[in-house]
């Protein structure tokens, strides 16, 4: 992002750009760079749901969702993947989950299947 800077410094010194409006650049450039570096500290890891119907090699539920939102989505995993799981008769062990958002390992959580529908769910 060096290069951006110098961009913006070179602008300011041409007098194209004001002073206040090279500091907001600025400004905005380092929150994007701070944006940039927990990304990458996260690994671009993600929370993936699937869930296949029997016989379907293709999953009919298939969501990736950053691991730096998956907290917020935490709730709803709980209450409408567990409600729709322990209908079926499976249990959902919730904290299980929640530790492993937490860690952020690469791996599968949870993995059902009943010789027929079968649910992911993994951080990759």
């Amino acid at each position: 992002m060096n290069e951006e800077k110098m961009k913006i410094l070179k602008m300011l010194e041409e007098k194209k750009i004001s002073s206040g409006e090279a500091m907001e650049l600025l400004e905005s450039l380092s929150r994007l760079e701070g944006k940039e570096a927990r990304s990458a500290k996260s690994g671009g890891r993600f929370l993936k749901i699937r869930v296949y119907e029997s016989g379907s090699s293709e999953a009919k539920v298939n969501v990736n969702i950053p691991i730096a939102w998956s907290k917020f989505m935490a709730p709803f995993i709980e209450q409408k993947i567990g409600q729709k799981l322990r209908e079926k008769g499976y249990e959902m062990d919730v904290e299980k989950i929640r530790e492993a958002l937490e860690v952020g390992e690469a791996g599968k959580i949870v993995d059902i299947n009943d010789g027929g529908n079968k649910v992911e769910i993994s951080i990759e």
